[in-house]
């Protein structure tokens, strides 16, 4: 039943973390032509940059849980490095509680103002986009969050790549 629940967990985390990519790839594709139609058309795409940032909060938000979940997201080690192993441990576990706080009250506090924007049937000035799906990815990254953290336990995932395969 764990095996299954991780394997779920870590393929939901890389399915979200593909259309945040496929969002990146979009909202870039976006900025080319609005670019282009601003340069050699006259002007831009009307609505291009309401959803380039709707595509933004999108890449960013969808690509966080499998981010965390391979240990790839930005740390400050110095410390750790600095400290004996037993408090280190407990730094990493501060750390953990830190993050699974913070994922909570952040989904409760997003889930409330998409709640807001649902009921107000809230648009975007241009294009009148509705907003509330968009900020439905919030809550939902955040809950997968906490759910991929618990599929770490209290310790903080770690990179399977050696830091130093990063700068080149």
């Amino acid at each position: 039943m764990i095996k299954k629940f991780n394997f779920l967990i870590e393929r939901t985390a890389y399915v979200v973390f593909v259309l945040g990519v496929i969002c990146g790839a979009l909202m870039t594709t976006l900025i080319f032509i609005s670019t282009l139609m601003r340069y050699l058309g006259g002007y831009p795409l009307r609505f291009s940059d309401e959803l380039a940032g709707l595509l933004f909060l999108s890449l960013t938000f969808l690509c966080l849980p499998h981010v965390l979940d391979k240990g790839r997201h930005i740390r400050i080690e110095i410390l750790m490095n600095l400290v004996p192993a037993p408090a280190a441990r407990i730094m990493d576990a501060v750390g953990t509680l830190t993050l699974i706080a913070f994922c909570l009250i952040f989904a409760i506090e997003a889930w409330s103002f998409m709640g807001f924007s649902y009921a107000i049937n809230s648009r975007t000035d241009i294009s009148s986009l509705l907003l509330w799906p968009w900020m439905a990815i919030m809550p939902f990254s955040m809950l997968l969050c906490l759910l991929v953290q618990l599929r770490h336990g209290i310790s903080q995932p770690l990179s399977e790549k050696n830091p130093a395969e990063d700068i080149h």
